[in-house]
């Protein structure tokens, strides 16, 4: 592979999700399509057995005491975090660890839809009961949706930039800092831990806006990207690049699922952009992953991805319909499941949909096997 000024390379991945909680398991799991069980979210007897795609392994999350201290997508997010760092060969500190030094040149970009909802949960019910009173300003500050990626930060000791984001694509915004020079390495991705509540609360918006939503899927994932430049010159390896992304929106109901046959331009937009960012022809797209999770909404995608790109594609993976919608997640969890094919060098549009009405497309190559 030559250089490729305007890339970023992919060099560390880390995911716990329902098909696996590490990369071996979850590699195993999108090779032989398997699909995890559905079961009830823990506590959701009062919301009728709520079920979900839980993660494979719930320990995973807690693999350090000093986590349990955190809520959950803090510590789902801080553990697939230091897995991406490790796997791209960056020492990231442990809790407690103060022999390591502090990632001074190590970025962050986090999305996730809605947040630590279970620690919201947990400091409003405490106030509901106790009163002002009883108010406890740690329990405040875990509530902010900022929290899950501050903590990120501070255990793993990373240094460089930080944006929390909402619904958005952190990949988009990576590729922006590495470009203008701003940072070298960004660990990018998104986590998605929701209680049998929110859960609830999410399905029923839906219901009233006329549609029903996939099951959700808890998920952690992260990968490491790097300057092209940099990550040759430190002799990491790199399992593709990210080359481009487009993004666009046609406004619609929250927890509406897509699509309707309106979707199809906004989807022409973000691929078309994603196409110009990447200086790709269409034409020379090989495959898609698709976003969609029921065959109303992949007839839609699929007619717009082939009137984007003027020809027919070969479908790589179909995610949501594996794990489930992993919300904040999803896009990175899209990213890790089409490297985890081992189908050597192509090149690859990745879709993706935010509640609201947003797509966003990637557009990626990745390495010969």
């Amino acid at each position: 592979m030559t250089s490729l000024p305007r890339s970023a390379a992919i060099t560390g991945r880390g995911v716990l999700s329902p098909l696996g909680c590490d990369w071996p398991s979850f590699v195993a799991g999108v090779r032989n399509a398997r699909t995890p069980d559905a079961v009830a979210y823990e506590g959701s007897e009062d919301v009728g057995g709520l079920p979900h795609h839980a993660l494979s392994d719930p320990d995973a999350v807690y693999a350090d005491d000093a986590k349990r201290r955190v809520d959950p997508i803090s510590a789902l997010s801080i553990a697939a975090a230091r897995a991406a760092l490790e796997d791209a060969g960056i020492s990231a500190a442990g809790a407690g660890d103060s022999a390591r030094p502090p990632l001074d040149d190590v970025a962050l970009v986090m999305n996730s839809d809605c947040g630590p909802v279970i620690a919201v949960e947990r400091y409003l019910e405490r106030l509901a009961e106790r009163g002002p009173r009883a108010s406890r300003p740690a329990m405040f500050i875990d509530s902010l949706l900022s929290m899950p990626a501050s903590r990120v930060g501070i255990a793993l000791q990373l240094r460089g930039s930080t944006a929390v984001l909402c619904g958005s694509n952190p990949f988009e915004l990576a590729l922006d800092w590495l470009r203008a020079d701003r940072e070298h390495t960004v660990v990018a991705g998104g986590a998605e831990y929701l209680s049998p509540k929110s859960a609830r609360y999410l399905q029923e918006l839906s219901t009233r806006a006329g549609g029903e939503l996939a099951l959700f899927g808890q998920a952690g994932a992260f990968l490491v990207l790097e300057e092209t430049e940099h990550a040759a010159a430190r002799g990491a390896t790199a399992y593709g690049w990210l080359l481009g992304s487009g993004s666009a929106s046609r406004p619609q109901p929250p927890a509406r699922p897509w699509p309707d046959g309106e979707a199809a331009g906004a989807w022409s937009r973000a691929i078309g952009e994603a196409l110009a960012d990447a200086d790709v022809a269409g034409e020379n797209i090989d495959a898609v992953v698709l976003t969609a999770g029921d065959d109303e909404a992949e007839a839609v995608e699929v007619e717009a991805v082939r009137a984007a790109l003027g020809h027919d594609v070969a479908v790589a993976l179909r995610p949501k319909r594996l794990l489930g919608d992993s919300l904040g997640a999803a896009l990175a969890v899209s990213l890790l499941a089409l490297f985890a094919t081992d189908a050597g060098e192509r090149t690859v549009l990745v879709n993706s949909f935010t509640w609201g009405g947003g797509v966003s497309s990637l557009i990626v190559r990745t390495a010969a096997s």
